[in-house]
């Protein structure tokens, strides 16, 4: 007859079998049951995203999206342009204006303006002077503003151009009250056309016009005559 410590040793013997063969049985089960479409929902239930095993996927994340570069085509009297979509046409402020357009800042942020100015052949004064005078709205610590002047050509035409930053004094003749207002900037762009001078005036505060520092680049590299 077996002792006690046998038929115990005997019992924790046949536990053991029986516990392997069950955990095999469910192994081979679940291989067989194994499916693509079983992890996709799994990842749905879980609000996550399948990824493609060569790296390609329907979607990219809203940051990595490419930057809308639609735009319209707007004609300022003899001179063409390409508008894009996210400047907000509004109605001039006065008469000397002939287009308007809102550049919206995020949350408070005061928006960007660009005014654009045509005075008629052979109107509106010489270029450089032009430029000396924006210069002039500006002020820094150090009384000079920060600025940079070039030329370029766009469809065969001379375009002046200029960038300043710093306290804008807004003058009346510039739609503004006399007030100054610091951490501004100016992007600026006369165009010499066959119809004469068109003047492209951006103002607004510089985190803002930074913004649409691309946007104003496409643009005026739009311009060409009708």
């Amino acid at each position: 007859m077996a002792t006690r410590s046998e038929y115990e040793g005997t019992r924790k013997l046949l536990i053991l079998k029986i516990y392997v063969a069950i955990v095999a049985v469910s192994i081979l089960h679940c291989s067989q049951n194994f499916s693509e479409s079983g992890v996709d929902e799994a990842l749905r239930e879980n609000s996550m995203t399948p990824i493609n095993p060569d790296g390609s996927g329907d979607t990219m994340p809203e940051s990595s999206r490419p930057i809308d570069t639609m735009s319209t085509e707007v004609d300022l009297g003899g001179l063409l342009g390409e508008v894009p979509d996210e400047w907000h046409a509004v109605s001039p402020s006065n008469s000397m204006r002939v287009a308007e357009y809102h550049l919206h800042g995020s949350g408070d942020e005061e928006d960007g303006i660009i005014a654009v100015f045509y005075f008629g052949p052979g109107q509106g004064g010489d270029s450089q002077a032009n430029i000396d005078r924006w210069v002039a709205q500006f002020q820094s610590e150090n009384a000079q503003p920060l600025f940079r002047q070039w030329s370029e050509r766009v469809s065969g035409m001379s375009v002046k151009r200029l960038e300043v930053s710093g306290t804008y004094n807004v003058g009346t003749m510039s739609g503004g009250s006399g007030e100054s207002l610091e951490n501004y900037m100016l992007f600026g762009a006369i165009v010499e056309s066959p119809r004469g001078s068109y003047f492209f005036k951006s103002t607004g505060p510089e985190v803002v016009l930074q913004r649409y520092r691309e946007s104003f680049e496409r643009y005026i590299s739009s311009l060409r005559p009708k």
